[in-house]
């Protein structure tokens, strides 16, 4: 699935590349503690964008960027994206479709904050969801742009499932060719699926 963002305007904004992150346990990227934003959407084909400033100092730069989206919406239910307390959490709506994206490496609308982020010492991103639940599966996609303008994706598709679990993203898994972790400038999440969804998702690392 192909991501909206253009990435234009990031070799506008040169930034120098971290030292690698070097570690044997887990760096948690995002754990949806801050940067708490709620929205609802009752009209179909409709959607929000928003900035929420994250922690400072975060390796994910100033803010997180969601883009909440819905298509068909036969009964007029509340479409619902909540960040912030913990939990990435999507409340699909009966018979709604909604689709969700989210950004690191723009400060706002019109202002790239590249990350130079070097993950080097790490292996995959990891997704811990507390949940889903869905008509059909849902499918989950992870893109990075580097500094040096090339861009890398990896996706899958995911079973509903009641329980926790994880789902690892390996840098050698991505497309057109492995990741190269050492000079990501943004990273984008995104979520769709083949009917209503729900889920919750706990916290974005990177494993090593």
């Amino acid at each position: 699935m192909l991501l909206n963002k253009l990435a234009s305007g990031l070799m506008a904004a040169a930034a120098l590349a971290a030292p690698a992150i070097h570690a044997a346990t887990p760096l948690t990227l995002d754990n949806f503690k801050t940067g708490h934003y709620t929205v609802s959407l009752t009209t179909a084909q409709s959607q929000d964008v928003h900035f929420a400033p994250l922690a400072p100092g975060s390796p994910l730069g100033p803010a997180r960027e969601t883009v909440l989206v819905i298509g068909s919406n036969p009964y007029g239910q509340r479409s619902t994206l909540d960040i912030g307390k913990g939990t990435w959490i999507v409340d699909g709506g009966f018979g709604v479709v909604p689709g969700v994206q989210i950004y690191y490496g723009f400060a706002d609308a019109t202002t790239p904050a590249p990350l130079g982020l070097n993950l080097s010492g790490y292996s995959r991103f990891r997704l811990n969801f507390a949940g889903i639940s869905t008509a059909d599966v849902l499918g989950v996609e992870i893109a990075v742009w580097s500094h040096s303008g090339s861009v890398y994706a990896a996706q899958v598709l995911l079973s509903p499932a009641v329980d926790e679990f994880s789902q690892d993203f390996l840098f050698s898994s991505f497309s057109p060719s492995a990741l190269d972790p050492s000079d990501i400038d943004t990273i984008g999440i995104v979520t769709w699926g083949g009917g209503t969804n729900s889920y919750g998702i706990t916290s974005f690392e990177a494993v090593p």
